[in-house]
């Protein structure tokens, strides 16, 4: 992230601005926000996809990255092949926004209270919100507005995070 920048800083995408973007989306480009029929996951069906893949079904998981130069189609959730290139298709992006539906969870920085405190007041969990649903997802029951949280220390294939920046 910028640390040597005296014009410019940057963070993780905050659950207002995740807020925002949704709100964008919806009311400027028409964008179903809530019930998906784009983007990359389980059951949509992408096509003409150049780029970079991971093969599911491989004992290497996600280190078996290789590149398709010709085009590839998804089969709804039967393929075994992860789209690993970002903007590669117009099914995965809208009004130029990239992967906010499917392809991998996004940690913001939103804290979630559901959990954070135990009742005995002994432990803080640290949990916080996923945005955006996952490769693995099916797209109706995590399309891009849904909120899910989860262990601040938890790591996994389907998890990242979007950056934003800010001018001083």
């Amino acid at each position: 992230m910028y640390s040597n920048n005296n014009y410019v800083k940057s963070g993780l995408v905050t659950g207002t601005q995740w807020d925002m973007m949704m709100k964008y989306m919806r009311d400027t480009g028409n964008v179903d926000i809530l019930t998906s029929t784009w983007g990359n996951y389980d059951n949509v069906s992408l096509t003409n996809l150049i780029g970079y893949y991971t093969n599911l079904n491989s004992s290497s998981g996600a280190t078996d990255g290789f590149k398709n130069t010709e085009a590839l189609t998804t089969n709804s959730g039967t393929s075994s092949y992860v789209l690993l290139t970002t903007g590669s298709t117009e099914q995965v992006k809208k009004m130029n926004l990239y992967d906010v539906a499917g392809n991998l969870w996004e940690w913001t920085q939103e804290a979630s209270y559901a959990d954070n405190l135990d009742y005995n007041m002994n432990t803080t969990y640290n949990t916080y919100m996923l945005r955006g649903g996952a490769f693995g997802s099916a797209s109706s029951a995590y399309p891009a507005a849904y909120r899910a949280y989860d262990y601040a220390p938890d790591t996994s294939a389907d998890r990242g995070f979007r950056l934003a920046l800010y001018l001083q």
